[in-house]
Parts: C-alpha cells; sequence; structure tokens
C-alpha cells in the first residue's frame, strides 16, 4: 500500500507551479514527476530511466491518465518512499483520479495569479528568443469552469501576485507539514565560564564523536587546543577535533575569518566541502583590522589578541551601505559557501535540515562567560557576548531548539599575561592572583612545567592565574543556566588526579569541591577533565572521567 506524500500542482502558465516544484526537490527531497523532462535542456527530470514520452502518451486510453500512469511509475521506481511533486494536473478529472489512487496522501495544491502578471512573467521568461510562442499558446488551462473547479477543489490555494517561489514553498510546507516544530531539542551548547581557556578544546574534541553536526562561533582570537592521536592541534576557526570525526561542520553568519588562516586549518584537517558549510554572511577580517588593534591601545592596554575579529566586527556595524566583504564575496571560499546568485543557502538552512532528520547538533561557543563585552568587567573583555544567548544568536539558533548546556570551568581561572611595559596596564582582575609555582606547590606537580604548558593558545603569552571564584561561577550559572559543568585541570587541584579513570578515584578533597559545585551550579558535574596530555608521542590519551546519564548519539537519543 502506498503511504508517501503525493503533491500535484494546478494552475496557469506562470502562475509559479514549476518554481515550487523545484523548490520541493531542492530544500526537502521531493522527485519531481514533470511533463516536460522530454525536452533536452529541461532542468525537470524524473530520475527514472522512461520509454520515449509520446509513445507512452499514446498507450494512454485517456489522457487524463498520462500523468497518473507516470506517477505510479514513479512510485514504482523510488522505493524508498520519497515524497513525489507532480508538475502539473491541467484537469479535475486528473486530479479526481489521483485522489481515488493515492487517498488520504494526496495534497493537491492550486496557483493563480492575475493574468496581467501572468502575461509579464512570460514575456520576462521569453525575453531574447527568436519566434516565441504567444503566452495563449504555450498555457494550456483556459476553460474558465474547469479552473474554477481546480479552485474549489484544491487543498492549498495560493495567490501568487505577492508571492515569490520562495514565499509559496513556505506556505505549502507548513500545510505537509515538512518543518519541525519548535518543541524538537537536538541543539547541545557548550561555553566557557571563565575568562577563556578553560579546556573547552579537549571536551568538544571529545564529544564530537556523537554528534551529527557542529557549528562552531567566534573568530580567530580564540584558539583551542586539542590533543588526539593524530598529535596536538589548536583550531582557531572550525570546530574542535574536526580532523578527528565525520560530521558536518558549519561556521556561522557571526563568524569573523581569517582567510589565510581559515584555509590552512581547511587544508591540514582534509576537510572537503562535501563536511564545511561556511553562511556566506560570515564576516572577513582584513589586514586593516588586524593593524587597526595591534596599531592602537588595545594590544598594548589590555592584552588584546590583536587578531582583527573586534575591529572587523566594528567596520561591518559602522561601515554598513559600504563594500565590505562577506564570505560570498571571496573566490576562495565557493566551495563551502557556493556563488552568486546560487549560493547554498545560510546555516539556518542547514540547521534546518538537521532538525527535521533528528541530527545532533554540538555548538561550541568561544572564550568564556567572564569576558562577554556586555557582562565582563568592561573594558577588560571581548568583543562579542560569550554566554549562551550571544552564541546562539551568532549561530542563528532558537533557544527552544536547546537540549544541553555545557559550562566548562577550571579550579584556577586563567587570564591573558598583562601587557608588556611598567604603565600598569592590565588584562583584567583576578579576585585571588596567584602564581603557578603556588599552584605547583598545592597540587605537587612540577612548576616548571606548568609554567611551560600556561600559554595562550593564540598569541602565546604567559597566563595569569588565581584560585576559584565563587561568586564569578555563580553568575556564569545565572548567565547561562547549565544542566551540566564540566570540570577541567582536576590535576591542579591535586597531582594524582592525573591517574584517576573512575571519579572514586580522584582525590577526597577534589570530590568535595565537585559537590560544592553542584550545590553552587544546581547542575551535575557531568565531566571531569584529570589532564592534558602534553607529549606528541603519548598512546594513551583518557583523560576525561564522564559521569553523563546522557549521550548525544542520534540513533539512541
Amino acid at each position: 500500500m502506498e503511504t508517501r506524500q503525493i503533491v500535484v500542482i494546478s494552475g496557469k502558465t506562470c502562475s509559479g507551479k514549476s518554481g515550487l516544484a523545484s523548490l520541493l526537490e531542492r530544500e526537502f527531497g521531493f522527485a519531481v514527476v514533470c511533463d516536460r523532462r522530454a525536452i533536452d535542456d529541461s532542468e525537470w527530470r524524473l530520475r527514472v530511466a522512461q520509454p520515449d514520452i509520446p509513445d507512452r502518451r499514446h498507450e494512454a486510453k485517456d489522457a487524463d491518465q498520462w500523468m497518473l500512469r507516470e506517477t505510479q511509475a514513479a512510485c514504482e521506481a523510488e522505493k524508498d518512499g520519497r515524497p513525489l511533486v507532480v508538475d502539473h494536473l491541467n484537469t479535475l478529472a486528473q486530479v479526481l483520479q489521483f485522489r481515488q489512487v493515492f487517498g488520504a496522501n494526496l495534497v493537491h495544491v492550486h496557483l493563480y495569479a492575475s493574468d496581467p502578471t501572468l502575461h509579464g512573467r512570460y514575456a520576462k521568461r521569453i525575453e531574447g528568443e527568436a519566434n516565441p510562442l504567444s503566452y495563449g499558446e504555450v498555457n494550456q488551462l483556459k476553460d474558465q469552469a474547469e479552473i474554477q473547479a481546480l479552485k474549489d477543489d484544491a487543498d492549498v490555494r495560493i495567490y501568487t501576485e505577492r508571492s515569490d517561489s520562495n514565499d509559496t514553498l513556505v506556505r505549502v510546507a507548513a500545510r505537509l507539514h515538512l518543518y519541525t516544530p519548535p518543541e524538537i531539542r537536538c541543539v547541545d551548547v557548550l561555553i566557557g565560564g571563565q575568562y577563556g581557556s578553560e579546556g573547552k578544546g579537549n571536551i568538544v574534541a571529545y564529544l564530537a564523536r556523537e554528534y551529527d553536526v557542529m557549528i562552531r562561533v567566534g573568530g580567530p582570537n580564540a584558539g583551542h587546543t586539542v590533543a588526539s592521536s593524530a598529535g596536538p592541534y589548536i583550531y582557531h576557526h572550525l570546530p574542535s577535533g574536526s580532523r578527528d570525526v565525520t560530521g558536518r561542520l558549519l561556521l556561522g553568519p557571526g563568524m569573523t575569518i581569517h582567510l589565510p588562516g581559515l584555509l590552512k586549518e581547511i587544508e591540514e584537517c582534509g576537510i572537503g566541502n562535501d563536511r564545511l558549510f561556511i553562511d556566506p554572511r560570515a564576516t572577513i577580517i582584513e589586514e586593516e583590522d588586524i593593524g587597526t588593534e595591534r596599531g592602537g591601545h588595545l594590544v598594548s592596554t589590555i592584552a588584546s589578541t590583536g587578531s582583527g575579529s573586534g575591529a572587523a566586527a566594528a567596520r561591518r556595524i559602522l561601515s554598513r551601505g559600504k563594500e565590505i566583504r562577506l564570505a560570498r564575496d571571496v573566490d576562495e571560499l565557493r566551495p563551502y559557501v557556493g556563488t552568486p546568485g546560487n549560493y547554498h543557502g545560510c546555516t539556518s538552512d542547514r540547521l534546518e535540515e538537521a532538525y527535521r532528520s533528528g541530527h545532533s547538533i554540538l555548538l561550541e561557543g568561544t572564550q568564556g562567560s567572564g569576558l562577554s563585552i556586555f557582562h565582563g568587567d568592561y573594558p577588560h573583555v571581548t568583543s562579542r557576548d560569550t554566554n549562551v544567548a550571544g552564541c546562539l544568536a551568532e549561530a542563528g539558533i532558537s533557544p527552544s531548539r536547546i537540549r544541553k548546556i555545557l559550562m566548562v570551568i577550571r579550579p584556577m581561572p586563567i587570564r591573558v599575561g598583562d601587557p608588556d611595559g611598567e604603565d600598569g596596564h592590565t588584562s583584567g582582575t583576578l579576585k585571588h592572583a596567584t602564581t603557578f609555582d603556588d599552584i605547583a606547590a598545592f597540587a605537587g606537580l612540577e612548576a616548571q612545567a606548568l609554567n611551560t604548558a600556561e600559554k595562550t593558545s593564540t598569541t602565546k603569552r604567559s597566563r595569569r592565574v588565581g584560585w576559584f571564584e565563587w561568586d564569578q561561577f555563580r553568575k556564569a550559572c545565572a548567565l547561562n543556566a547549565p544542566t551540566d559543568i564540566v570540570l577541567t585541570f582536576a590535576d591542579y587541584l591535586k597531582s594524582s588526579n592525573s591517574k584517576a579513570r573512575r571519579f572514586e578515584q580522584l582525590d577526597p578533597d577534589t570530590i568535595k569541591f565537585v559537590e560544592e559545585l553542584e550545590r553552587v551550579s544546581q547542575a551535575p558535574v557531568s565531566l571531569i577533565n584529570t589532564r592534558f596530555s602534553r607529549d606528541p608521542h603519548a598512546s594513551d590519551l583518557r583523560s576525561l572521567i564522564d559521569r553523563r546519564n546522557w549521550t548525544a548519539r542520534s540513533d539512541r537519543r
């Protein structure tokens, strides 16, 4: 018994039938059954080998049965239950035959517009053609009684006078229930809860194997370091762990892109355009943006990375109406963006596909909550909102899509080292400042190794460090409402934690710290990073105690 969805379209020539059929095919995977596929240069062909069309027409006892026969043949060929759209039917008798065969699976869409509009559209279509046929000669639907009968029968009737093909698609897709309802929650967000460098990269890389889609926001001012069997790697643009998994990768419209850096990452990680999609509206960082930051006061007064991300974002705001390069304007990015007039859509389109397919999505945030331009200690902040709400806005994801919020923290928060010079400038406040020597003595670690390792991923500057700030942690919890806390650098609490593979093997004081984190945040500490492997030749890369009671794998949820 046939259960697939069948859409039949009726309407006069140039009412929008073919445009609707094309979009249903492109956006929702419909197969198109079309009466014009015999034309060699036609873009409408059923992807099934068929005998000569005139012969097939002649075989039909009733001309009205022609499209029904073709649709039944398509159903026989398309065994996977793929929905079909029929472009087009001209009589009510044809529609009724379809209803008799396909029953409740059939949806009849009728499109119409005023005659002047239809004639105008046709005139544009035939511009430049030699000896074109007139509109009256190509339009097959002329009988007013037949037109009215089709209008009356239609399940969906759309006046396309003020609707383009995309508007029409939205209205039809809604009637066909093709859009994913907002209660479908399949997005997990991971953000930093302090001042950045919480170890987000390794956590994302560990979780990445469970996700179908990974999306990153931010820019090259944040570097996420990942240890893997292929060796350590620092991601500035691509989602962390991209080279070690096979999921789809998205760079959202809020990204600021340093073109040479991104192209280098793509090449080094072996990422093809079958995996990576870049939103055409992402901002390109120009050399003048880097010069603006490095030549100004930001680097010397607050220890900015000088990557140009903030300057590029500011220029985009201030220069509206002027020429600004976006990802869609860069030839080298066209395999991942598309070409003018044929872009691969936008991030929200790709996310809609993922929602419909029930795919799991991981959004990787940037820097940390305490560096938010709105909620951080201004002016010692970054150029964007680094909390969950800001990350969602940059990615184009609704809050109602969120399933889990993971907030990553370390027991001793860090900031980048103060700017060079003796002018007293600082990179920001650390409430309980200390040194890595003191932490090494506290935890039983080697001081030299700690000081050597604690340099920023992007600028390689030495870091400043402080003892845990409970007040700052609670504010980050209030801003982000995490469902899960991720604790990193547990070996900074006790060196013996680096050997722990299970929760009960952790130092007793560390377990007490975890329990207090859970009380303050009102969320479980689901992942605990016990160490970061700094040996590129290490064979045992296990560093996480996984206490989750959930998985992100779409085939198990």
